[in-house]
């Protein structure tokens, strides 16, 4: 049976349908918005990550200071060392991200390019994840040289295989070679990419001479009761043990020496923290912009209830008169306030539920743990306490109002006409006032960040992007076996491709700017450069490069010349970048660099600097130029540890539309090597444009919550307005007959609008003052306090509410006087 003060507030609710649409639609937009926003933060800041113990799970890093490092990975020795001798973890693995191509056993089917990983027998149980059928590595399987295992996702072994409960034995063929299956994975075994299907052993030799160089991820599993502070301190004691195991970090570099030089400092995060990043900073700031929309939702509604209750003040102290208790006139606004809230939260979660679903499918792949990211259980229970906290907050002002107002008082201020005294105009003055500080806030951060992406986009990244397209590959050791046949393929796919209509020209990478594949540091040793003895050079990142290929993505040469063709390419030449060039030769023409040798290791073979090229920005857009080197794709003779680039993108140069000319580019390459698949094949802009992603998809967030703000403040303005000529009307009409213009009155009435809102912009500009701290990582090109963002959304704001003002202003001075007096 529905309780009589409910069904009370049904009847009230469907005589004012204007009133109770409107309410509704506003707090759908706020509780929608905010129970969308906390599902994300809930997938991927709140719920613990899908392993055993996970609060436990550490990443492990280095700070290398001296080198300009902040985050380095594992090598083999620190990772040994730390196993052996570290008393606060239980258990520790390494793992590198990769991919390979995948075809049926005997190659029988073209093979796909399928997302892997490489990891040590060790770090599937640090996770403490069970495999779905089979087992994970032994120690003896991660060995160089061991046997050709491989463990699957189950959605690889579903859609393959179909799901064959006899999987364990079979095998597939992996960059060419059989491997055997042994085990399969869970679906929420997702690691360390959503993507990733097979885990193959990393292989990690213990007997090693060499400890190896920093480019294995590490993560270790803390012993229960161990803090994350102890065991960094634990880790900082044992490292320079790492000497006892290995001697030396590669060729020509004592371990001594690297740990006297670089002065690694272990560096321990916990897991979750490690996962999402700078994400958080992102997700939190949007979840701040998701719950302004909220109060400003909230503050709208309550604005409405309070003018409407107000429109009834005389009507209800009647009914107070009459004998009806101020308890059940109060419990007849907490009803009205708890159907509209519990409408509009039903409402709210299905736009959020689909609002989740689109970001799931279109969100920038950046955002750590995004496949998670669902309405569950606790989401639901948010969305009812946002509910119940809607409702709390839209009768609560209005029944404290109603509740101070005394019966002699309500008839005295409400006369025939039921108008409000001063101090309910003061409240809804204040809160309006609210609603435009609030849109201020948002507003003036998203137009910081839309600033901040115009001056990336203003950059120039040193390359040119126009008309690029982009096709990755890697020839499989079983089919190019020697340096001359990777040589020779990549000869004849540059030449028939740059044969193609409408292309221009056509280059070979190992690695392309503001993309992680190929990325691959070390040191630039100097000929002659004494203060390498002492300290470790500067890191360059080093690439593989052909003669075209700065042709092609537009990057000048400066001086000197680029490599000559593949097949007739000089051994030992190298080309550098400008600013390499001036931090060792002292020289931006970089004409003085030309002739000088250099190694990557001390005890590794000189190469001659034929050319310098101009600086690009490889690892970001808001970055400064890295320091880098090149080396070229054309060996003339066949070396033993295979010099030649295996994996390489190539970069086509066309006339128009570069995709276009994607099916043709592929068409070569299936007609070279049918069994060889090509992968992240897109044009540069879209490299561009997936730089700034994470960017974009804040700022779409902040704008919309700009909008939406900016938008019920200068509703909330308007309704203000609007009933205030409503309430003075009489008023209005004696100004008027006693002589007043009636534009005059108008510009009263604005009068009012602006006072309200100059209030507003001056308390949203101190409380963006507040706040502007915690956007200034986000930040490039403009400060936090920028005064042309801040007078710039202060405008906005004032234009719009004279606007809102402006209309209900005009209908008061279209008061006929005689109707006004009339009408009192």
């Amino acid at each position: 049976m529905v309780p009589m003060p409910v069904r009370h507030a049904l009847r009230s609710l469907r005589r004012t349908p204007v009133f109770t649409i409107t309410a509704t639609l506003t707090l759908v937009i706020g509780i929608a918005a905010s129970v969308a926003i906390f599902a994300v933060v809930n997938s991927v800041l709140l719920k613990p990550l899908p392993y055993g113990n996970s609060d436990r799970l550490i990443g492990t890093w280095f700070d290398l200071p001296p080198v300009g490092m902040h985050k380095a990975q594992q090598t083999q020795g620190t990772y040994l060392t730390f196993r052996k001798f570290a008393h606060t973890i239980e258990n520790m693995g390494l793992y590198q991200e990769g991919a390979v191509n995948v075809a049926e056993a005997g190659g029988s089917s073209r093979p796909q390019r399928m997302t892997a990983a490489y990891i040590t027998s060790t770090l599937i149980p640090t996770l403490q994840v069970p495999t779905l059928l089979g087992r994970t590595f032994t120690e003896a399987e991660d060995l160089p040289n061991g046997p050709n295992v491989v463990v699957i996702s189950e959605g690889l072994w579903r859609s393959r295989f179909g799901s064959d409960s006899a999987i364990i034995g079979r095998t597939i063929d992996v960059n060419g070679l059989s491997r055997q299956i042994i085990g399969v994975m869970p679906q929420r075994f997702r690691f360390p990419a959503v993507d990733t299907q097979l885990w193959f052993p990393l292989g990690l030799d213990p007997h090693s001479q060499y400890s190896g160089g920093f480019g294995n991820t590490g993560i270790a599993r803390l012993k229960p009761g161990v803090s994350v502070a102890t065991a960094q301190k634990d880790f900082a004691t044992v490292l320079p043990r790492v000497a006892e195991l290995f001697a030396n970090l590669a060729p020509g570099i004592p371990m001594r020496v690297m740990l006297d030089q670089a002065k690694p400092i272990p560096i321990l995060i916990p897991l979750r923290s490690d996962i999402t990043g700078d994400i958080a900073r992102t997700l939190w700031i949007v979840a701040a912009a998701a719950g302004l929309v909220l109060l400003v939702a909230c503050a709208n509604v309550a604005n409405l209830i309070l003018v409407r209750a107000d429109g009834r003040q005389r009507e209800l102290a009647v009914r107070e008169a009459l004998g009806a208790g101020r308890a059940r006139v109060m419990a007849h606004f907490l009803a009205e306030s708890a159907l509209l809230a519990a409408v509009s939260g039903a409402i709210g979660l299905a736009v959020a539920w689909i609002s989740v679903r689109a970001l799931v499918v279109a969100g920038p792949t950046t955002i750590p743990r995004i496949a998670e990211v669902g309405i569950d259980g606790r989401t639901i229970a948010f969305a009812v306490f946002v509910s119940v906290f809607v409702a709390i907050v839209c009768c609560v002002i209005p029944a404290l109002r109603i509740g101070r107002s005394s019966l002699s008082v309500a008839l005295r201020e409400g006369g025939r006409s039921g108008t409000a005294g001063k101090a309910q105009h003061r409240l809804r003055g204040t809160m309006v006032v609210l609603q435009i500080a609030l849109a201020l806030v948002v507003l003036a951060g998203s137009g910081l960040l839309l600033r901040t992406f115009r001056a990336l986009h203003a950059i120039r990244p040193g390359f040119d992007a126009t008309n690029v397209a982009t096709f990755w590959m890697s020839l499989p050791r079983a089919r190019y076996k020697t340096d001359t046949a990777i040589v020779n393929f990549y000869s004849q796919l540059s030449a028939r491709v740059g044969e193609l209509p409408g292309v221009r020209s056509v280059g070979l990478s190992s690695r392309l700017p503001l993309v992680q594949h190929g990325m691959s540091s070390d040191p630039l040793y100097a000929e002659g450069d004494e203060s390498s003895d002492k300290n470790i050079p500067p890191l360059q990142l080093y690439s593989t490069v052909d003669g075209a290929y700065f042709t092609t993505l537009g990057i000048p040469v400066i001086a000197g010349r680029t490599f000559d063709k593949m097949g007739v390419q000089r051994e030992f030449e190298a080309i550098v970048s400008q600013t390499t060039a001036e931090h060792f030769w002292k020289d931006p023409t970089g004409r003085a660099a030309l002739g000088k040798r250099f190694r990557s290791l001390p005890s590794g073979p000189l190469y001659t600097i034929v050319g310098v090229v101009a600086n690009t920005r490889d690892t970001a857009l808001a970055t400064a130029p890295a320091q880098a080197a090149y080396y070229h794709e054309g060996l003339t003779r066949d070396s033993l540890d295979g010099q030649a680039e295996r994996t390489m993108a190539l970069v086509v140069k066309t006339e128009g539309e570069p995709t276009a000319i994607t099916a043709a580019v592929q068409r070569v390459i299936r007609d070279l090597d049918p069994t060889l698949p090509t992968f992240d094949v897109r044009p540069m802009s879209a490299v561009l444009n997936a730089s700034t992603a994470q960017l974009s998809f804040t700022i779409v967030i902040l704008g919309t919550a700009a909008v939406v703000t900016l938008l019920l403040g200068a509703i909330g303005l308007y309704g203000v307005m609007a009933y205030l000529v409503t309430l003075r009307t009489r008023e209005l009409g004696v100004r008027i007959a006693l002589g007043a213009q009636p534009q005059a009155v108008a510009m009263m009435m604005t009068n009012h609008g602006l006072v309200l809102t100059a209030l507003g912009v001056g308390g949203g500009l101190l409380l963006f003052a507040v706040v502007a701290r915690f956007l200034r990582s986000f930040l490039y090109g403009v400060a936090p306090g920028d005064p042309v963002t801040l007078l710039s959304a202060s405008l906005l704001l004032v234009t719009i509410a004279a606007l809102a003002s402006w209309i209900p202003a005009q209908r008061a001075a279209r008061l006929d006087p005689a109707n006004a007096l009339r009408s009192e």
